[in-house]
């Protein structure tokens, strides 16, 4: 699960979004009427009727037969210099776990996306200020680039039990008991956080409190890791930003914010 930005260029971005916007309402309406059954229970001749019906809709509003706007252009494009890279120029992501993007923006006190891309709380595709969005994200970069490769995760007991680790020597007979010499991952549990696959460099514990779901003892943990893959995302960030202001007709893309 996480935050997926797209990026689309269209002919018309009013028209297209009344257009689908009347693709969205038909469909709603029909469905409606077997808003009592649950859809398992729906015979299938039902199902396929109303697809059909909608299917034809779309393309009497000129929309394609899943009512995307042909007039429309989903931007996704492999950066030359990191091909790899999970980031394309039209398309990032923010996954909402402590290794997303904006959890480490966050912590690092740095802008979010959302904020590089000074996005309205309520707005969900809009077209940004592309001249802003460049100066932000460049900033960030410079910045980033000055910050120490720390990572700070939470360790809490588990909000559905209390912890009954008492000794020392309980902790370690819990760790030696976790350790899976032919597990390629970390992993979290009941018993706590395991790293034995890819071990972390802990460079501090700080007591504190945790308030998600209440307050609760916790620790935070202070590690080093590397900045270069989030660094390496905002210059792809970056290059989407240029990708648009060199094109004569930049009024035309938009951001779709989805998650």
């Amino acid at each position: 699960m996480g935050l997926d930005i797209y990026m689309y260029r269209y002919d018309d971005y009013q028209r297209s979004k009344e257009l689908e916007e009347k693709s969205n309402k038909y469909s709603e309406e029909l469905w409606s009427k077997f808003d009592d059954v649950n859809y398992n229970d729906m015979d299938q001749d039902s199902k396929d009727r109303i697809r059909e019906s909608v299917r034809l809709y779309n393309i009497e509003l000129g929309l394609g037969e899943n009512g995307e706007d042909p007039t429309s252009e989903k931007i996704e494009i492999t950066h030359p210099d990191y091909p790899e890279h999970y980031f394309k120029i039209g398309y990032f992501r923010s996954s909402y776990n402590d290794g997303g993007i904006n959890h480490i923006l966050s912590n690092l006190s740095l802008p979010t996306l959302s904020e590089i891309f000074n996005k309205g709380e309520d707005e969900y595709d809009f077209k940004p200020d592309w001249e802003l969005a460049l100066k932000n994200v460049t900033d960030v970069i410079a910045d980033f680039k000055q910050k120490g490769n720390y990572r700070v995760r939470t360790v809490h007991a588990n909000i559905y039990s209390l912890p009954t680790i008492s000794s020392e020597e309980e902790a370690l007979k819990v760790f030696m008991s976790e350790i899976r010499p032919d597990c390629d991952y970390n992993y979290s549990n009941k018993n706590g956080e395991f790293s034995y696959h890819e071990p972390l460099k802990v460079l501090a514990m700080i007591p504190g409190i945790h308030t998600t779901f209440g307050e609760r003892d916790c620790t935070y943990v202070i590690t080093e890791s590397d900045n270069t893959w989030y660094i390496n995302a905002l210059e792809i960030v970056k290059a989407t930003c240029e990708y648009v202001l060199s094109k004569e007709n930049k009024e035309q893309y938009y951001l779709h914010w989805s998650g």
